[in-house]
């Protein structure tokens, strides 16, 4: 199989192994992006949504798979990757939609708040206090940067008129664009723009809204505390990562390294082992760091539950929109990921200005690995 074929099968079994294993990293008050008090966390509606979807995302993500192999064995053309991999992962996300429907269901008619006196905690803490972020960690990241330039500077006197074209990491021999500076050090210009990406989300997230339980108040908090410690430190040296495969990827735009299978493959390194990093955390950690061992936690317990906010998220959980939350960030109901509160003005400027910059990749007003050149 060529190199091509295999990242593709492998993103395909990545895909299907991360929406298979979602469920089962959730917090158990929020099972398919759906609030609910924790005592009704093993309803039989939960279990049963679960148990469809998992069974359905392993069907769909093993017929996914055979249409990918089919097609680039040479057996059958007619499944086509670019429209394969988009198709399935649009039907993931539909399957966990059904089950956010089911168990939105389930509560309405069961009335699981019933009963309850619903509250909110806070952490002030967090802000008299706050979770410092490992600056030194950034170091390797600014260290190839410096690297990077310098090569690419000595390096450009001796460039031909035109030079390979990168794609991503993987740098295309037989198809060249004309040496210019933006051009010739467009992934000097990424390396750049990802330490500043990084230190901009490093210093807005412990600014976030805490993700607190008002069940468990203090052990929830301790929670978020370590969790917001390892996500600081994994993307600070994820950082580094990416500028190490930027660093091999501009070797062979320069020409200093032949764009051969294996150097593609030592470019991606450095990224896989920032996901692999990442994929433990998740697993050790789940969501909003739910999973994270505390002291005394059987000691913490709340005589309220959770207010209800579901009115405020859409499209189960993706999107949050409260224009009386003053809050930018907050933690996205499913994964290890914040989003913006779209009831602030301020995310739509966020959202514009990454809009301008795509458009300008695009249109090859600057140059950027991503824009293809």
């Amino acid at each position: 199989m060529t190199y091509p074929t295999l990242l593709i099968l492998a993103l395909s079994a990545l895909t299907t192994a991360a929406f298979w294993a979602a469920p089962a990293l959730a917090r158990p008050t929020l099972p398919f992006g759906v609030r609910i008090p924790k005592a009704r966390a093993a309803e039989p509606v939960i279990v049963h949504a679960r148990r469809r979807y998992n069974r359905d995302v392993l069907l769909l993500g093993t017929a996914t798979f055979g249409a990918l192999l089919v097609a680039e064995l040479g057996l059958d053309r007619h499944p086509r990757p670019e429209l394969v991999l988009p198709v399935s992962l649009a039907c993931y996300c539909a399957l966990g939609y059904r089950a956010h429907r089911s168990v939105t269901a389930g509560k309405r008619d069961g009335d699981w708040y019933a009963d309850t006196r619903p509250g909110i905690t806070a952490d002030t803490s967090l802000r008299t206090n706050p979770v410092r972020p490992p600056w030194i960690l950034l170091t390797p990241a600014v260290a190839l940067l410096g690297v990077t330039a310098a090569i690419g500077a000595w390096r450009y006197r001796y460039l031909p008129p035109t030079l390979p074209t990168p794609n991503g990491l993987t740098v295309d021999a037989g198809r060249r664009s004309a040496t210019t500076v933006s051009f010739a050090f467009a992934t000097v210009t990424a390396q750049l723009l990802i330490i500043l990406l990084i230190v901009i989300l490093t210093l807005a997230i412990p600014r976030a809204r805490p993700e607190l339980d008002a069940e468990q108040p203090v052990s929830s908090a301790t929670r978020y505390r370590a969790y917001l410690t390892g996500t600081l430190r994994l993307l600070i040296i994820s950082a580094g990562c990416a500028n190490a495969s930027l660093l091999v990827a501009a070797l062979q735009v320069w020409e200093i390294l032949e764009p051969t299978l294996e150097v593609t493959l030592v470019s991606y390194l450095p990224l896989a082992a920032a996901m692999a990093a990442w994929a433990a955390f998740a697993v050790r950690a789940g969501d909003a760091g739910h999973r994270l061992p505390v002291a005394d936690e059987h000691d913490d317990e709340s005589r309220y539950v959770q207010r209800d906010d579901d009115a405020y998220w859409h499209i189960a959980g993706m999107i949050y929109l409260n224009r009386r939350d003053p809050a930018i960030l907050v933690h996205r109901r499913a994964g290890m990921h914040w989003t913006l509160n779209f009831g602030n003005p301020l995310s739509w400027a966020l959202v514009a200005v990454i809009a301008l910059v795509a458009l300008l990749a695009r249109l090859d007003i600057i140059d950027l690995p991503i824009s293809g050149g």
